[in-house]
């Protein structure tokens, strides 16, 4: 059996996380990476997290629950959460959900750190949207049905 777990790097001074083994993400891991996440910035790490889903196939409630609580943390400390190879049923459930615009995203690690090294965290962060740049959604996934359907409907 498969035992999900969060591999964590440090990459010039940028935490990044790498989950494994995680076809569905369990909270317990997002915790263990919350706990290295306040260890890192203490000791005088970036502020900034890349958190790689390539190993997550969905995410529930709880995790989701667990990054949006880590997710206050880092904006808490001028940084950002920047998530990468995000597999499409977990991007549709950050769009149900309407936890999208809480995270930035990029296609993958070295797109997430050259992020972060061409735009630095601000020094402080007020509530809101960090990005306007939302997941890949599945091609003709539910999103798109949904949308043409309205189209449909308009006509």
């Amino acid at each position: 059996m498969l035992k999900p777990s969060v591999e964590i790097h440090n990459k010039d001074g940028i935490l990044v996380a790498e989950f494994w083994d995680c076809l569905r993400l369990d909270p317990a891991p997002v915790q263990d990476l919350r706990k290295h996440y306040e260890t890192h910035v203490q000791s005088g790490g970036r502020p900034e997290l890349v958190v790689d889903l390539s190993g997550v196939g969905f995410a529930g409630s709880a995790a989701l629950g667990n990054f949006v609580a880590l997710q206050r943390t880092v904006r808490q400390k001028g940084g950002r959460v920047i998530f990468c190879n995000v597999d499409a049923t977990v991007s549709e459930v950050l769009r149900a959900s309407k936890l999208e615009s809480l995270f930035s995203y990029e296609s993958d690690r070295e797109a997430a750190l050259k992020a972060i090294r061409d735009r630095p965290s601000e020094p402080s962060v007020k509530d809101g949207p960090r990005s306007e740049v939302r997941p890949p959604g599945p091609p003709g996934g539910i999103a798109s049905r949904m949308r043409r359907r309205s189209a449909e409907e308009k006509e």
